[in-house]
């Protein structure tokens, strides 16, 4: 183990230094549209000599830098040849990464095994590294997806529309509107929307189950006979299977002749040339769906939801679109237009499932059916105005993929282990990813206790290990190019300013806590039901709204008391000074829960108080006849959700 440490050291500095130099590469290629002059290889001897150049400013020397200095070469001719639709910075942005992190292990597993600690304290380093380990592999893919809309230069699969003018057919397409006990006014102006579509061929099919109180599905009934035959209600009860047997029943009463099925949620307003920019690409008699993003409306004049709303689009502006470049797209339960006979052979929808959308995309694509992704948006719903209808929500988004994953398991694995299907490597590797990379998520609650025992341990036995200056080095290099990293995504990809990116951060840190519990409650078998997202307006509810981040609270606060206690127990500084701060960062990420609470609750206050005044929809009184010629909000640019202009990538 005597030249395994300076070797470890030199490729674990090495390695960061080039992964920082590979995202200021990215940076000036995509904010200046700078590259370095001269040859192909230019690129790679920047980022490798700057990597060198540093790290004998930092003391590293010797032969063990020509392993990670060789090694990174080596992957870089490597990823030449397979990422060729990659530019030169992003090619080096994704390879540096997996150095890294592979360094990192090595000098992790060299660092626990060599330090002189007790054996108590050496299981508790090496249990809380064997879940680094064992979630390395979806980090590295959830890394490549977050990232690729930064370092690809071609794009081989659509991503974008149809030219314009109207499709050369025109399929009968069944759309369908599942209900549960939503406000009639809301329902009623998703139906006005869908009637106004510039779409000859369409019937709509609402479907509310189980709701018990008439109040809120007769006046929906009625507004469907005032839009005419086209119309046709359902209120079914009882229907078991939640959203999913409700679509499921909807299957059954689809016209004979239609081709296509549409899902819309309740609260979705749809723009006019929705169908009509998306038939065509059913042309294809291997095209199973195609899909376009969540969007959301009435968002701008509420800091909550604001902060919700960019935290939203990241998914479906970064790994939404590197699904879809892999033919790995998934449907997401609105605005997604489905292959009436994909839909029947791969079975119907999945009233097992509590995401029912996304699990549908793993079967249909089994069956050797493709699908597509568009980044532009063809409607627009309403975000949770509570924070515990936020994570509620969240809950069912993360809880559903790790059911696929467990059920479809057989469908992911080679012959003769697993099940014959038509998924390709690449369809394998992004779905489970999408199924399990919420356990990087969960790893940091995992870990905690870890931390916490460990620090015990320590300050029982009198361990003090001084940390390694390289460690703080590699730790303080990484960190600072993660974060240039999140920023460059948010303001190249998104078109975000800092403040919203910010806000997105707080947001995202308010729902680890959910993101665990939902991933390991279905690792572990512990029963979920499915829970629709309220749509009626919530009433303030003062201090009362911490009820819903309660347990983050607390546990926000124990991990801040006891992080302040070790500190002051703390006889000099050491390993266990890191793994404090470590405890107190999760404490504070927890804490991002009471704070969202609360400003949820000051918004549902500042609208009540007239504030904040949301445009109100009003609702057609008689049938609706689409107007021929009429623009859609998105040409007109009306009251609806605005994003900001995008620098063109």
């Amino acid at each position: 183990m005597s030249d395994s440490g300076p070797l470890f050291t030199a490729g674990l500095i090495f390695s960061a230094l080039a992964f920082a130099a590979a995202v200021g590469l990215v940076a000036a290629e995509k904010l200046r549209k700078w590259q370095p002059p001269g040859p192909a290889i230019t690129p790679a001897l920047v980022v490798y000599g700057s990597a060198l150049l540093g790290t004998f400013l930092l003391g590293g020397q010797g032969w063990q830098l020509a392993v990670p200095l060789a090694l990174g070469l080596a992957t870089s001719v490597a990823a030449h040849r397979v990422l060729r639709d990659f530019t030169a910075a992003g090619r080096l942005l994704l390879t540096t990464n997996a150095q890294l992190m592979l360094f990192g292990l090595a000098w992790g597993a060299w660092f626990i095994a060599t330090i002189p600690v007790s054996t108590l304290t050496r299981a508790l380093l090496f249990a809380g590294y064997s879940l680094l380990f064992l979630t390395l592999p979806t980090s590295l893919v959830g890394s490549f997806e977050q990232w690729e809309m930064l370092g690809r230069r071609t794009w081989r699969r659509p991503r974008t529309l149809l030219p314009a003018g109207p499709p050369d057919r025109h399929p009968k397409v069944s759309l369908h509107v599942p209900a549960y006990a939503e406000p009639p006014e809301i329902v009623i102006a998703t139906l006005d929307a869908l009637a106004r579509l510039r779409y000859p061929n369409f019937e709509v099919l609402v479907i509310d189950n189980n709701t018990k109180d008439p109040s809120l599905w007769r006046p929906v009934e009625t507004h469907c006979r005032r839009l005419g035959e086209r119309f046709r209600f359902f209120h079914v009860a009882p229907l078991p299977g939640a959203k999913a047997g409700a679509l499921n029943f909807a299957l059954r009463q689809t016209a004979p002749d239609a081709e296509l099925v549409g899902v819309v949620d309740s609260d979705y307003q749809a723009e006019l040339d929705w169908l009509e920019r998306l038939v065509g690409y059913f042309d294809d008699p291997k095209m199973g769906f195609v899909q376009t993003p969540h969007d959301y409306r009435e968002w701008q004049d509420s800091l909550y939801q604001r902060m919700c709303y960019w935290e939203y689009r990241r998914f479906f502006e970064t790994t939404m679109v590197s699904f879809n470049e892999w033919d790995a797209a998934i449907t997401v339960g609105t605005m997604c237009v489905i292959r009436c006979k994909a839909l029947e052979e791969a079975g119907g929808w999945a009233e097992w499932c509590l995401t029912e959308d996304s699990e549908l995309a793993v079967r249909i694509h089994a069956l050797g059916y493709s699908g597509v992704y568009l980044t532009t948006t063809f409607g627009r719903g309403l975000i949770p105005e509570t924070f515990e209808g936020y994570k509620r929500q969240r809950f069912r988004w993360i809880y559903g993929p790790v059911q696929q994953v467990k059920r479809h398991f057989r469908l992911f694995l080679p012959w003769p282990l697993g099940h014959p299907s038509a998924l390709t490597t690449a369809q394998k590797v992004h779905e489970l990813s999408h199924g399990l990379g919420p356990l990087n998520i969960a790893r940091g609650f995992l870990l905690t206790p870890l931390g916490i025992a460990l620090t015990v341990s320590m300050l029982v036995h009198q361990e003090i290990v001084i940390v390694p200056l390289p460690l703080l080095e590699t730790a303080f290099v990484f960190l600072t190019a993660r974060v240039a990293l999140r920023w460059l995504g948010y303001r190249v990809v998104l078109g975000c300013s800092l403040r919203d990116n910010l806000g997105a951060f707080i947001a995202d840190s308010a729902l680890s806590y959910t993101v665990a519990i939902a991933t390991l409650s279905c690792l572990f078998n512990r029963p979920a039901t499915w829970r629709r997202t309220n749509k009626f307006k919530a009433l303030p509810l003062g201090l009362h709204a911490l009820n819903s981040a309660r347990t983050e609270l607390l546990l926000g606060l124990v991990l801040l008391l006891f992080g302040a206690s070790a500190f002051a127990a703390l006889p000099q500084p050491g390993l266990h000074l890191l793994i404090v701060i470590g405890i107190l960062s999760q404490g504070f990420i927890y804490l991002a829960a009471p704070v969202m609470a609360l400003l949820a609750d000051r918004g549902i206050h500042r609208r009540q108080a007239g504030m904040d005044v949301y445009p109100i929809v009003k609702t057609v009184q008689g049938p609706v006849v689409p107007e021929l010629g009429a623009v859609t909000p998105r040409e007109a640019g009306s009251r609806v959700a605005l994003e900001r202009p995008r620098p063109h990538l």
